[in-house]
């Protein structure tokens, strides 16, 4: 895919992630045994979770609410809904992330271009990328648009080595965008539509669409789509 290519990535901050309390229960802990922790004690592990900021960078604010969402409230989320049955390894991975990495992406050779999205890279060991996250700031792309950032997101060894990427969307895709998501995704099948794997590959696809209001950022889960946040997917684990 030739837009691909001119697609760079250029690094703008580091943030590492540690525990507040060695001592306290951790999200690794819990996805050891995930059915022995109810929702309270979710919470408390979540929250002793900590982002640091290595190289004190300005950063978008969104970068930073999008990143703490995935290992707190999304990791919570996939537990409560049971979607982690069917994404284990990738719901894993969150729990054990160490640093994290966020990339600017423009666009050409000569002259280029802001394309207003970002890729931030989660890691447990520092050589390659365990997840990664699609920060895009465009309003209503389209499924070609979306396409080429996937791809520059999940191209060569990255692709054997990620559990997950999530999309973060300005606004929700059209129908014909979804259908094609579940396309590369198998979304069509009753049960593997839960596991969202990317062109069968080990990658999990989840979409995230985002909205801010009085300097408060939201998040709600919409690809692969769940009957309701309570929903309980009946369903074995799958890795």
């Amino acid at each position: 895919m030739i837009e691909t290519v001119l697609i760079f990535k250029k690094e703008i901050g580091k943030f590492k992630v540690t525990l507040k309390n060695s001592l306290s229960l951790s999200s690794e802990k819990v996805t050891q045994n995930p059915r022995s922790f109810n929702t309270k004690q979710i919470q408390t592990a979540i929250e002793n979770t900590q982002l640091i900021d290595i190289e004190e960078k300005i950063l978008p604010d969104l970068l930073f609410k999008s990143s703490e969402y995935l290992l707190k409230d999304f990791f919570l989320y996939m537990h409560q809904t049971g979607l982690y049955n069917r994404q284990l390894k990738f719901w894993q991975s969150l729990a054990n992330i160490t640093q994290i990495s966020f990339c600017k992406l423009g666009k050409g050779l000569f002259k280029k271009v802001d394309l207003n999205a970002h890729i931030v890279y989660f890691y447990i060991d520092p050589q390659a990328p365990s997840s990664c996250a699609i920060v895009d700031e465009r309003n209503n792309i389209n499924y070609q648009d979306f396409k080429v950032v996937l791809t520059k997101a999940d191209t060569g060894i990255l692709s054997k080595k990620l559990k997950g990427i999530v999309y973060f969307l300005k606004n929700e895709p059209a129908d014909d965008f979804v259908n094609k998501l579940k396309e590369i995704t198998n979304g069509f099948d009753p049960v593997s539509r839960y596991e969202s794997r990317l062109n069968n590959s080990p990658t999990r696809l989840n979409l995230i669409t985002y909205k801010k209001e009085n300097e408060i950022y939201t998040f709600q889960h919409i690809f692969p789509e769940l009957k309701s946040v309570g929903y309980k997917l009946k369903v074995e684990e799958s890795v």
